[in-house]
């Protein structure tokens, strides 16, 4: 279950040493609509793209991560049928 970004966490003024800034090309109207928000809310685009990376990390990290696992582990399963068989011709391909 994710978190919900408490404004009391939103840092003001000078950033902490350690923290990073990060660049990610948007749709210009995903962009328009972030804005009308902070506009609305008086809150930063940061703030909320900080809010919506926070709360959904954890769904796509279950979601990608399984994905990749799955992933890895037939083709883990492919390799090995693939090795038995170039160690034991006679094994048929299955």
């Amino acid at each position: 279950m994710s978190q919900i970004y408490e404004p009391a966490n939103e840092k003001r003024g000078l950033e902490r040493l350690g923290d990073k800034v990060v660049s990610v090309r948007m749709d210009s109207e995903l962009v328009a609509e972030l804005d009308r928000l902070a506009q609305h809310t008086g809150r930063s685009r940061g703030f909320y793209l900080r809010a919506a990376v926070q709360e959904m990390l954890p769904v796509l990290k279950e979601r990608y991560w399984h994905h990749d696992t799955e992933s890895r582990s037939q083709e883990l399963d492919k390799y090995s049928r693939f090795m038995d068989q170039l160690h034991d011709p006679t094994q048929e391909e299955r």
